[in-house]
């Protein structure tokens, strides 16, 4: 049975879950364990919130929101969107997304946004309601 629901504690399970998910997503992780401090901050947060979807107690997805403010309203910005490559085509990443509109919602944010660079996601995003902006985004490393 899939349950999506926002973390509320560290674990070892969480970490390794995410880090190898995160794996999925990008080939500059190497889908090792992500950094316990990290995850931990972001659950204390009450501007941040990692969204985790299990099957039967194993964690087959994740997503990471942070309140961005700005000068008129919040948004939230959506990071590391990912279901197990074994999960997917099963509607967990739709019960996913309902958690995290809703906890943007209960937030008082006006909007998502979201960067995506991986082919064919377009008609992904936009049989979710999603729209493709078209803007530049721009990086500096720190």
């Amino acid at each position: 049975m899939i349950e999506v629901g926002i973390a509320e504690e560290y674990s070892v399970e969480l970490a390794e879950a995410m880090g190898k998910l995160r794996g999925q997503l990008s080939s500059r992780h190497d889908g090792s364990a992500l950094d316990r401090e990290q995850i931990e901050e972001i659950i204390e947060s009450p501007w941040h919130a990692i969204v985790v979807a299990t099957n039967d107690d194993e964690i087959v997805g994740m997503a990471i929101l942070s309140i961005v403010f700005a000068s008129i309203d919040r948004n939230v910005y959506l990071e590391d969107y990912v279901v197990d490559e074994k999960c997917r085509g099963q509607g967990i990443g739709g019960q996913m997304w309902q958690k995290m509109l809703e906890w943007g919602r209960a937030k008082g944010c006006k909007r998502m946004e979201f960067t995506s660079s991986k082919p064919g996601m377009e008609e992904y995003y936009g049989k979710m309601g999603a729209e493709k902006r078209e803007t530049n985004c721009y990086r500096i490393e720190l």
